[in-house]
């Protein structure tokens, strides 16, 4: 994913805050998908696996590529892509999830693998779209624990550095050959860390 695209996920919230208003009019943006992969719709929360005051929201779209602590998230390109929005109001709190499915598990396990060490020392990143023009966003970031996540995932906890106060909670999950990516953000406060596990604890078991 191009950072720019990411600000509705990885942060770049900060440049298009007014994307984020829910529309409660669609539960997940359109899936692209192989014949010989798995569906990634399947891989995705539903609101009824949230507690009380969660509802669908406007699609984040599914871009996704972005390098944290110098970890590449999407070193190879995906074979099937879908991602879902909640929000619990206008100005959030928000849940996105992003379901990747790749030609092998192994990737993402890397992926995660990867991160997981990078974070043990990172405390910032720089991100940048593609585009010449876009802005570059800062960002400060810590580990994260997730209760009941599972023992290969990764979480940490992302604030941008500005005047747009948008705390993000993440958690990156590999899932047999799909990578899941929840994230957990709100505008003015900090995130509820037991959003990000009610929704871990929702995903399918790895067949």
């Amino acid at each position: 994913m191009t950072t720019h695209r990411l600000c509705r996920t990885l942060g770049s919230v900060v440049i298009a805050v007014a994307a984020l208003a829910p529309s409660g009019c669609g539960t997940s943006a359109p899936s692209t998908r192989a014949a010989d992969t798995v569906s990634p719709s399947s891989l995705l929360v539903h609101v009824d696996d949230l507690p009380t005051g969660w509802r669908s929201s406007s699609s984040p779209g599914t871009d996704y590529r972005v390098t944290v602590c110098g970890v590449d998230l999407e070193p190879q390109a995906p074979e099937a892509v879908t991602s879902v929005r909640f929000a619990q109001s206008a100005l959030g709190p928000f849940l996105e999830e992003h379901v990747r499915v790749y030609d092998s598990g192994r990737t993402i396990e890397d992926v995660a693998e990867e991160l997981r060490a990078a974070l043990r020392s990172c405390s910032s990143y720089a991100a940048r779209g593609s585009d010449p023009a876009s802005p570059t966003a800062h960002f400060s970031v810590e580990p994260l624990t997730v209760a009941g996540a599972p023992e290969d995932s990764v979480a940490w906890r992302q604030r941008p550095d500005g005047t747009v106060p948008i705390t993000s909670d993440l958690l990156l999950v590999p899932h047999g050959d799909a990578a899941v990516l929840l994230m957990s953000y709100a505008i003015r406060d900090t995130p509820d860390p037991a959003v990000l596990a009610r929704a871990a604890a929702a995903l399918p078991a790895v067949q």
